[in-house]
Order: C-alpha cells, then structure tokens, then sequence
C-alpha cells in the first residue's frame, strides 16, 4: 500500500488502531483485568530499576532454581505514548510454566522523552537484564525477545544493533518475535498520535526499520491480526519481505479472527500457535 495517496481520513483508519477497532478501550480494560490476576499467580519481582528515567523499570518473573533457565524479554505497545508493562503481565504464565525467565519492561513515554530517548532505554533494560539475569536465575546466554505495536518496532530497532559496541556478544539476542509492529516511520508523521509522538524528519529516517535488517541472523516471528487494517498488516508483510530477500529465518504467523488489541491476550494464551511459537524460540536458543 502506497500510504501516500491515502487521505488523512485513511491514514488514521489504517495506521492508528485506535481508530480502527470499536471499542478498543473495552478490550483494554479486559486486558488490563486478566493481567491484575494473573500478577496474583507469579512469583517473581516487580518495578526493578534499570535507568534514572521514571518509567525505566522492569518486572522479572520466574522461579529461580539451580539450572539457570533461559530469558524472555517483552516490550509493550502504545504507540511509544501510552500503555505499560501492567497490561502484560498473563503473558509471563505459560512462559514460566515452561522453565522461561519473563522479563517485561517499561520505558518513558512521549512526549516527555522522544523516540530516540526510548530506544535507548530499550538498549539499556537489556543490558541492564544480560547483566543481571544470573541473581534472578536467567541464562544471559539464552535470551530471546517479542514486542507488540510500537514494542514490535522496537524490537525491529534492537535487533539492528551491534552489541560489542556495548562490550557485549554480538549474538546477544538469540530469537525474536514481532507482533503487529509499525515500521515505517514516515506515515507517522502524517497521523494525529504525532502530536504527542512529536517525531521529526530525521528520527523518522534514523529510527525506520522497514529497510533496516537485523544485525545477525536468528530466527525471527512476524505477527499479525487477520482483522487488522490492510495498511497496517502491510507494515509486517513488507518487513517480512525484507528479511526473505536476505534468506532469514522467518515464520509467518496470521492470527485468525484477531484485532491489534485482541493479539495481547493471544499473546498470553499457552493454547494459540502465536504464544507457543514464541515459547519454541527459547527451545531453539537452548540448541
């Protein structure tokens, strides 16, 4: 889809899915209810700090036992200006029920710091995490990755980088899933979330991940909803055809009957191809 023929009309119902899903503020709320329960099943340790900003926290879940297990890190979505972690904490059930570490993290929000700031908090939680892992009984050598919405885009951005900048190994990150991302930072700049967002011409360039490839190969799982908006599936279909031009390894995954909001819960639920997928990639890391 060529997003620049689009009125601003069609530019908001297919790339603010605010815009595209009825009552998505339902579904949000429902959401938010199965991760407040959810919360009263794990063990685990909450609001860790891993940066000076507010919102840099970060919640560990998982038993510690004698075999280091290995790590799961996710990154929630929002648009890079609202939601949190508490949104996500079910997911980490069917993780922990499988002897994984689920690491979710928070980052500062727009427009109180900018897209750059956030992707450089993303950096720092996971270095922060590689670090640490040990005391909370994580394998710094088997970390994978997943993000939803902006949290897919920025996943997208991380894997683009090269860790022994950071004095750490190269490979650091040892799978990935993105679900329902945006990469094409241009068209947000056309939508009214960037009033907020308030995304300049040269971060959109920098920060784009639709022709941005990954640092190394791994694994990778790009997600989507069956009942998105054309233009924002396009979003993962074109990222995808990026990675197979460049003989990545990925699977493809159309979740039935989803919307962008319905695919969090999907993400939690031990029964959807999505959630055991991604579960699958810890399993591959351990090989």
């Amino acid at each position: 889809m060529d997003f620049k023929n689009l009125s601003a009309k069609e530019l908001e119902e297919n790339f603010n899915p605010r815009e595209s899903v009825q009552n998505f503020d339902s579904y949000l709320s429902s959401t938010l209810i199965k991760s407040q329960k959810a919360k009263k099943l794990l063990i685990g340790h909450e609001n860790i700090k891993y940066g000076n900003g507010k919102l840099q926290t970060l919640d560990i879940y998982g038993k510690k036992s004698a075999t280091l297990k290995p790590i799961h890190i996710f990154i929630h979505g929002g648009y890079w200006r609202a939601l949190d972690k508490s949104y996500h904490n079910h997911m980490a059930i069917p993780f922990n029920k499988n002897d994984i570490i689920f690491s979710n993290i928070n980052y500062d929000l727009c427009p109180t710091v900018s897209l750059q700031k956030i992707c450089d908090q993303v950096i720092e939680a996971i270095i922060w995490i590689y670090n640490n892992s040990k005391i909370y009984g994580g394998d710094k050598s088997r970390i994978t990755i997943s993000g939803h919405s902006a949290g897919a885009h920025l996943v997208s951005y991380i894997l683009s980088i090269n860790w022994e900048k950071y004095n750490l190994p190269y490979n650091l990150i040892k799978g990935a899933a993105l679900v329902s991302g945006i990469y094409d930072l241009e068209i947000v700049r056309k939508l009214t979330v960037n009033d907020d967002i308030k995304l300049n011409a040269i971060d959109a360039k920098n920060l784009t991940t639709i022709n941005k490839l990954p640092y190394y190969m791994m694994p990778i799982i790009i997600s989507y909803g069956e009942d998105e908006p054309l233009g924002w599936k396009d979003q993962s279909i074109k990222y995808e055809e990026l990675l197979k031009k460049k003989s990545f390894n990925i699977e493809s995954i159309l979740c039935a009957k989803n919307n962008h909001f319905t695919l969090i819960d999907t993400l939690a639920l031990e029964e959807s191809t999505l959630c055991k997928k991604i579960i699958n990639l810890s399993n591959i890391s351990n090989e």
